[in-house]
């Protein structure tokens, strides 16, 4: 920002000589010393940095107390007279119609089941059982033997000589000297590895043809008797009672239910609606106005001073 202020700066200060230079130069035409190009270049302003105090503004925001009217619901009871419709009931007589059941005695005709029974002559078959002995064939499975050769497989013990090392004990007598000097024999026992040889028994599978005996059911037809029961049927006659149900018409009475109306006077509870003039009390919102304080943020421009360089132009003592 300094930098574009200074070269603003330089270039309005480089365009004042130049604007007076033109207009002495229409009124000095006649002057050979400042027409020429030299002197517009011993005019050139110098400048020269100066740190001058700047005033800046800059937004801030600043807490005011405003107060201002606001309307707010109050609460506030009134009384108010409402309608209300009591019932009252009244004892009313009335012509009312109703049904009273009556008996009466009808004689009516009926269809009427009777049963009759008749002797009747019917054609039965017996089944009468009869045994008689019939022959018949049957299988009799009959067992025979029979010699067949089948290879079998035997194991036999060979014996087979087998070296093994095996640890052997002996004691064998040493020689000690105690503490007196005196000399004497210990036997002290010796562990050593002998070699020797021992029978062991092997089975070994020996496969041979033998002779087996075998069972083999052979079918045999045989012939034999037996005892059949058949039913043989025999036709007889019999009498046998049979009933059947015969429709008769009877006349029989009976009792019959009619419904008879009757006119009679009832009294009857009639129910109507008064109005009735009732008082109350209710809750009514009613707009007050009132004064409330609260605090607002506004936005402000505050000024602060600045120290900063500033191209000030130096005279250089031009010829105009």
């Amino acid at each position: 920002m300094k930098r574009q202020v200074a070269t603003w700066l330089l270039a309005a200060l480089a365009m004042v000589p130049l604007t007076a230079s033109s207009s002495e130069a229409h009124g000095r035409r006649g002057s050979a010393s400042c027409a020429a190009a030299p002197c517009y270049t011993a005019c050139a302003p110098a400048v020269q940095w100066v740190e001058r105090q700047v005033t800046c503004y800059r937004p801030q925001m600043i807490a005011q107390n405003v107060t201002e009217t606001v309307t707010v619901m109050v609460e506030k009871q009134e009384n108010y007279n409402y309608t209300v419709q009591v019932p009252v009931v009244t004892p009313t007589k009335q012509m009312q119609t109703i049904m009273v059941p009556r008996q009466r005695e009808v004689e009516t005709t009926v269809n009427v089941c009777v049963p009759v029974t008749t002797n009747e002559t019917h054609n039965v078959v017996n089944y009468t059982p009869t045994t008689k002995q019939v022959p018949y064939t049957y299988t009799v499975m009959v067992p025979e033997t029979v010699q067949r050769k089948v290879l079998a497989t035997t194991y036999q013990c060979v014996p087979e000589q087998v070296q093994v090392t095996v640890p052997v004990c002996s004691m064998v007598p040493t020689t000690c000297t105690d503490a007196c000097g005196n000399c004497y024999t210990v036997c002290r026992p010796v562990t050593t590895l002998q070699t020797v040889n021992r029978t062991v028994m092997r089975s070994v599978p020996v496969t041979q043809e033998v002779t087996v005996n075998q069972v083999v059911c052979k079918p045999v037809q045989q012939q034999g008797m037996r005892t059949v029961c058949e039913m043989v049927a025999t036709q007889s006659q019999v009498t046998v009672p049979v009933t059947r149900m015969t429709v008769q018409a009877q006349k029989v009475k009976q009792l019959v239910c009619e419904m008879v109306a009757t006119q009679q006077e009832v009294t009857v509870n009639v129910c109507s609606f008064q109005p009735r003039q009732m008082t109350g009390t209710r809750c009514v919102l009613v707009p007050t106005q009132q004064n409330v304080t609260r605090t607002v943020y506004t936005c402000q421009m505050v000024p602060y001073t600045v120290t900063q360089r500033v191209a000030v132009p130096v005279s250089t003592g031009c010829c105009y």
